[in-house]
């Protein structure tokens, strides 16, 4: 998940409708500054909401596509931004999602992330915004990290546009979780010492909605950052999403006792309920 950077990723995107009238998606990103190139597949574009900054990520084949996109929402760990994660939310994205990266350096209420949700579809209904008629309102996850994992946890239960939830080593107490109302994977590491598998166990225990508890082996807390170890989230989040976004019901079996995770030797202590 090397990626290639071919331009610096500038404060702000403003599009005019005569600017957005008179060029394609294409052209008018590549008209701009603020484009960052990744993957080989994907775009990058920070935009200004009302109040929170936002990066989003999206397919290079958007660009060109007449076909609406299902929605990840991503909340940050403590005192970093979305830039930390580049690796994750490129990867997600290049499978055919919009991701939106608020860039929020508290976001464990859930606030910024719900609000996220909002933005998004709000940007789909613009005629001025290169994601008009782009943005599937029907099918939105929400993921985050460490802070965000509770934030994750927290803008679904504030916004119901939202339909299932990754938490990455999540910090939230379990009775937040226990209030979480669609399926929810509870992603740990084994040698996460700063927020530890126990406690994302008893989120887990504390759900009663659909739910999957897996521990990555030798994991750290801080992999989802490290630039040579975040394939692993990504790979199961991209499963994760197009199972419950996507409606692919072999991605969902990879999730289902005696499937692919729970056979998968990079993963321990596998669980699941509810399904």
């Amino acid at each position: 998940m090397k990626r290639k950077i071919v331009s610096i990723m500038a404060a702000a995107l403003i599009l005019t409708p005569a600017l957005a009238s008179t060029q394609s998606i294409a052209e008018t990103v590549a008209a701009t500054n603020y484009q960052t190139y990744l993957n080989g597949a994907v775009y990058s574009v920070k935009l200004d909401g009302l109040i929170y900054q936002r990066t989003v990520f999206f397919p290079k084949e958007m660009t060109s596509s007449n076909k609406k996109y299902p929605v990840v929402v991503w909340g940050n760990g403590t005192f970093v931004t979305s830039t930390v994660y580049e690796e994750i939310l490129s990867e997600i994205s290049s499978k055919g999602y919009i991701v939106v990266a608020c860039n929020s350096r508290f976001c464990g209420p859930g606030v910024s992330e719900s609000a996220s949700v909002d933005y998004i579809i709000s940007e789909g209904k613009k005629s001025s915004s290169i994601f008009y008629n782009k943005v599937d309102a029907e099918h939105i996850g929400s993921a985050g990290h460490s802070q965000g994992g509770m934030s994750a946890v927290n803008a679904s239960r504030l916004n119901s546009k939202i339909d299932c939830v990754f938490d990455i080593q999540g910090c939230q107490p379990a009775y937040e979780a226990s209030k979480l109302k669609v399926p929810t994977f509870f992603v740990t590491s084994t040698n996460d010492i700063i927020v530890g598998s126990s406690w994302v166990k008893d989120s887990y225990d504390a759900c009663n909605a659909p739910a999957v508890y897996a521990s990555v082996k030798g994991g750290r807390h801080l992999d989802p950052g490290d630039a040579h170890a975040p394939a692993i989230f990504a790979e199961y989040a991209v499963k994760w999403f197009d199972a419950f976004l996507k409606n692919d019901s072999s991605a969902k079996a990879v999730f289902l006792k005696g499937g692919a995770l729970s056979k998968d030797s990079r993963w321990v202590d596998y669980a699941s309920k509810n399904f």
